[in-house]
């Protein structure tokens, strides 16, 4: 009957009782080896805080210590009662230091826990060596459980972004109006703002197309369509292919080019659509040149004259 009182009591200790683990040296790489004992007595006693583990590392030395084969942290762990054992690194690579803690059971071997996380300076081993120890054993990771007195220097410095290029250019083209009553060529001039995120091209544009339709009546066609396009280039050199297309409202007026002559004039704005692609060149020169060939679809007619047809266009950016 007495017993049966204390048994729940005896569960619950039991839940709670302080577990053994036995830690080797952290095996260095490019760190001075005053790091090594020091680092482990930090882990240690963060580890020990909340009295789940009682962490048993080696003796202080004098000089560096190369971490043994993981079987004989195994035996060493054995040998000293130990039912789990942890095996970690450090490696600094120029400013930054990766440190990587991994736990063992020690009668299988079977690796339960791991986690890494980077440094990039002296100041931030004692944060993230807290946040290590915190964690140990479950499943949450060091870089996702940051108080606000354990953020390290790296964490706190701003976000690096990737720069876009951009470039204002001018061109000319052609565009060649393939419908009926075709064909009918307009050449005209451009002027655009390109911006180049390495894996995508954006440009906005402004562009000028004009054509004599009937020579002995002084007939002509004027374009003007203002447009912001999309490409895909498909590498990162200095040469290369992109596909894409665009979206511009335009404008189309057709009339005589005599100034006292508006009576047989006719206008509309609308929509265009181009779908196309190109070349760049000297991509990464301070003087791009693209040659781009599309298909533009017009939405609307002026006068019978619908403006789909393909369009030539030669551009450089500064």
């Amino acid at each position: 009957m007495r017993f049966s009182l204390w048994f729940p009591f005896l569960l619950v200790a039991s839940a709670f009782a302080t577990e053994k683990v036995y830690m080797s040296f952290y095996e260095l790489t490019n760190i001075h080896s005053d790091y090594q004992f020091a680092s482990a007595k930090i882990f240690q006693r963060y580890a020990e805080q909340d009295g789940r583990y009682e962490i048993t590392i080696p003796a202080q030395v004098d000089s560096l210590v190369h971490q043994p084969s993981k079987d004989s942290v195994q035996q060493l762990a054995i040998a000293k009662g130990c039912s789990k054992y942890i095996l970690g690194d450090m490696t600094r690579l120029g400013e930054t230091v990766i440190i990587t803690l991994s736990l063992y059971d020690t009668k299988t071997g079977e690796k339960v826990w791991t986690d890494a996380m980077k440094a990039t300076g002296p100041d931030d081993l004692d944060p993230i060596l807290e946040r290590m120890a915190k964690n140990l054993g479950t499943k949450k990771e060091a870089a996702n459980n940051a108080t606000i007195t354990s953020v390290t220097q790296k964490e706190s410095a701003p976000l690096r972004q990737k720069r876009t290029n951009n470039s204002f250019g001018v061109g000319i083209s052609g565009l060649l109006q393939t419908t009926d009553p075709g064909p009918l060529f307009l050449p005209g001039l451009e002027v655009f703002w390109l911006y180049d995120a390495r894996n995508l091209l954006v440009q906005t544009e402004g562009s000028f197309n004009q054509a004599t339709i009937d020579d002995d009546n002084d007939k002509e066609m004027v374009l003007l369509a203002f447009g912001i396009s999309a490409y895909y280039p498909f590498s990162e050199t200095d040469f290369t292919p992109y596909l894409g297309g665009g979206i511009s409202y335009s404008s189309v007026e057709i009339g005589s080019d005599d100034d006292y002559d508006n009576d047989d004039e006719e206008n509309k704005n609308g929509i265009l659509f181009r779908v196309g692609g190109g070349l760049m060149l000297n991509r990464t020169s301070t003087v791009s040149i693209r040659l781009r060939l599309e298909y533009v679809i017009a939405t609307y007619t002026v006068d019978k004259y619908l403006a789909n047809g393909p369009q030539f266009t030669v551009e450089a950016g500064f």
